[in-house]
């Protein structure tokens, strides 16, 4: 059949061919983009972020008892609560800090040479007040310098990322330098600090006593590999045995907190994954009913074709030709839906923009998902006898 035959069938069923290009339209917009942010997500989730996330352990503290809150009864209670964490067998390193990578809060704070203000300020770098066993926590490496020690407590030394280091001195050796923050001794390893900081991969560390800790403090455990479930279960009976008078929050593993981060990301992929499923189910459903009824409807003209002497398999490629077309039509519109939801959600969300790849493969997914709903039909319609033609004659 003709593409001009085709059409002028379409067009004697504009109200039912309409509907069938607006779904298509909008299953193909969707599954783009859904397939953008599935990615995007996954990238998100996967990126590396230089820290063992299944060897450690987060967990929030607060004391009950106000006075303990403030020093030096709060370094006390700290000792006691890391002391008694670090005996726990699977335990490798605990330390008290301010706030935990990955997740968002804590202290962030600009930082600059003080002889370079304007040309290496630097906002939002997250500034980790901490103890000596950090750096072992953390598992980062030293890359010059020296990390800090005991010695170290109540000073003005600080220990920069890699990254924050270039960022701030360029090629330069860092080690000397004095920022606003304190005089730099050492640069560590990249590890993923915080989502919002001006660099996921910008942090400073020093080793600084808590001070108000109204909100409470974070105690990270770095454990032994494949014994985090283990000290995970006794962790919370330890610190409340070292401190009955503390509210402990939920212990979660690193690699929790990081698809916690990520969790508005991850939910709206998944939500459209499953909407775009639907989509797809529903367009194969209106596509095979599409093609069934306008099977019944031209049993007298397949009849005929049958006749003259049409095969199965022309009358075959007539009716899939007719799914065919109708579902390149619906994906060209297709095309203008999937890149106009794209501009929309990139306004709310982050998403990357459409490649010119991706639609293409998603109309060819969407043409064989119409394909296998219009097969059955299609072989109906082949069934036909010639003797059809004659019964309305």
């Amino acid at each position: 059949m003709s593409v001009h035959l085709i059409i002028k069938s379409l067009l004697r069923r504009k109200v039912v061919t309409a509907l069938l290009l607006l779904q298509l339209a909008v299953t193909l917009g969707l599954v783009v983009n859904a397939l953008l942010l599935a990615s995007a997500a996954k990238e998100l989730v996967e990126q590396p972020t230089g820290l063992a996330l299944e060897q450690i352990l987060t967990v929030r503290v607060k004391p009950t008892n106000t006075a303990m809150r403030v020093q030096p009864a709060l370094s006390e209670v700290v000792s006691r609560q890391l002391a008694a964490i670090r005996q726990i067998p699977g335990v490798a390193a605990a330390e008290f800090t301010n706030q935990i990578p990955l997740r968002q809060g804590g202290r962030n704070s600009n930082i600059f040479e003080i002889e370079r203000e304007d040309e290496s300020n630097v906002n939002s770098v997250p500034y980790y007040n901490s103890g000596g066993q950090i750096f072992l926590v953390l598992g980062v490496n030293l890359v010059v310098g020296r990390e800090l020690t005991d010695l170290d407590i109540g000073s003005e030394n600080i220990v920069l990322t890699e990254k924050l280091a270039k960022q701030l001195f360029l090629e330069q050796n860092p080690l000397g330098r004095v920022t606003n923050q304190g005089t730099v001794v050492g640069v560590v390893s990249d590890f993923f600090s915080q989502r919002y900081a001006s660099d996921p991969l910008f942090a400073a560390i020093n080793f600084v006593p808590l001070e108000g800790v109204d909100r409470g403090y974070h105690l990270l455990v770095r454990v032994e590999e494949g014994q985090s479930e283990a000290v995970r279960a006794q962790l919370t009976d330890v610190i409340r045995n070292a401190e009955p008078e503390i509210d402990i929050g939920t212990v979660l593993r690193m690699d929790e907190n990081r698809d916690d981060v990520f969790r508005s990301e991850i939910g709206l992929a998944t939500l459209l994954a499953v909407l775009s499923g639907l989509m797809l189910l529903v367009a194969m459903i209106s596509a095979y009913s599409h093609a069934h009824f306008h099977a019944l409807q031209m049993q007298k003209e397949v009849g005929i074709k049958r006749a003259l002497g049409a095969s199965k398999a022309r009358v075959l490629l007539d009716v899939l030709s007719e799914s065919w077309l109708t579902t390149a039509i619906g994906a060209g519109f297709g095309v203008l839906v999937c890149y106009g939801l794209n501009i929309s959600l990139a306004k709310v969300i982050s998403i990357p923009a459409v490649p010119v790849w991706l639609p293409l493969l998603t109309t060819a997914l969407l043409i064989l998902c119409v394909t296998l709903a219009t097969w059955y039909p299609a072989r109906i319609a082949t069934r036909i006898s010639p003797a059809t033609a004659t019964k309305t004659l």
